[in-house]
């Protein structure tokens, strides 16, 4: 999925009424960051909870692959807490040092790729982690009204139209790929969005394994 896919896409939600606010997954989960935490947004579109965190007071790292996305953030939201970094998480290794944050979230943003590549993704987020750190990730579930439409690529993994791919997880699934990377505190399948009528997300909360 190219940067030109997201920069159409995000122009579609500019106008919406939901990308100026925190998700429900920010909310839940930032609760859980240590005090004046380092924080990776991988995959953090326009910023709505890349702005929340650093309002919470954490130092963020908002990395997207859409340039027009990261353009979008408020001016006035931007400070010494927001740093803005284009890339793609799909791009190894990611542009960080090892141990570079104490969270890694991805609301939305790991359920497009193949599984290798997923797989991939999920070792670099325990490497910029340092030892006890956090990971905060959504993805779309096997009871996705979506699931199972468009070409099958593989198992649960679909294109719905041309390039437009999604990966759809279950528990099990998602604990099979993170496992042996990181120890789950949350993993439940009752995630909700403020766009999404239905409440089926699969949502982690893990530690770092060591």
């Amino acid at each position: 999925m190219t940067a030109t896919f997201w920069n159409t896409k995000h122009r579609s939600y500019r106008g919406t009424d939901w990308i100026r606010t925190p998700t429900y997954f920010a909310q839940e989960v930032v609760g859980r960051f240590p005090a004046g935490s380092a924080v990776l947004d991988a995959g953090c579109g326009q910023g709505q909870d890349s702005i929340y965190f650093a309002a919470a007071g954490h130092r963020v790292t908002a990395m997207d692959h859409s340039e027009f996305a990261l353009a979008q953030f408020p001016e006035e939201a931007l400070s010494a807490s927001v740093r803005r970094v284009t890339a793609s998480l799909a791009d190894f290794p990611h542009p960080f040092d090892d141990g570079s944050f104490d969270v890694v979230y991805a609301h939305l943003s790991v359920h497009y790729f193949d599984l290798p590549t997923s797989r991939e993704i999920m070792t670099e987020f325990r490497r910029v982690l340092r030892p006890g750190g956090l990971l905060c990730v959504m993805v779309n579930s096997v009871d996705d009204p979506e699931h199972g439409e468009g070409r099958q690529l593989g198992p649960d993994y679909y294109e719905l139209e041309p390039g437009d791919v999604k990966r759809y997880f279950s528990r099990r699934t998602l604990y099979d790929l993170t496992s042996d990377l990181f120890v789950p505190y949350v993993l439940e399948q009752h995630g909700r969005t403020l766009k999404d009528p239905h409440q089926s997300f699969v949502r982690l909360v893990a530690e770092r394994n060591e």
